[in-house]
């Protein structure tokens, strides 16, 4: 039998694999959850539009883009958390061994856009007109 062949991975390792793929499954779950909240807050800029003052929905948006922001770091944390714990357990054996960087940062690019949009709309909202 040659040097190089496979062999079959340990009762340990495929429990790592299973754990991580489940963290990754619940990462995915609160990534959906919280990047819906966080726009649901520009959903209500446009539900309720001009016929609620600024003073009302300001606080609502704010509410929404808090919330939805932190579930979704909390999300990425507890990833994050798992899967340094996994790729322990894994050292030396080839295993799940993936970075959260790239993830993290389509994240924080998404969660930058809508908090623009929501700026930029909150502005224009409480922009006073010229007389």
């Amino acid at each position: 039998m040659p040097d190089n062949a496979p062999t079959a991975p340990t009762s340990q390792e495929l429990a790592a694999q299973r754990t991580f793929l489940a963290a990754e499954r619940t990462l995915f779950a609160a990534l959906r959850t919280g990047l819906s909240i966080a726009g649901g807050g520009s959903l209500v800029i446009t539900l309720l539009g001009a016929a609620w003052p600024a003073w009302v929905q300001l606080p609502l948006v704010v509410t929404f883009l808090v919330v939805g922001y932190a579930m979704t770091f909390m999300g990425l944390s507890r990833y994050r958390a798992i899967l340094a714990t996994v790729n322990h357990h894994l050292a030396g054996s080839a295993g799940p061994r993936t970075s959260v960087r790239v993830l993290a940062a389509g994240i924080v690019a998404l969660q930058l856009a809508i908090l623009v949009v929501v700026v930029l709309f909150l502005v224009q909202a409480f922009e006073i007109p010229a007389t």
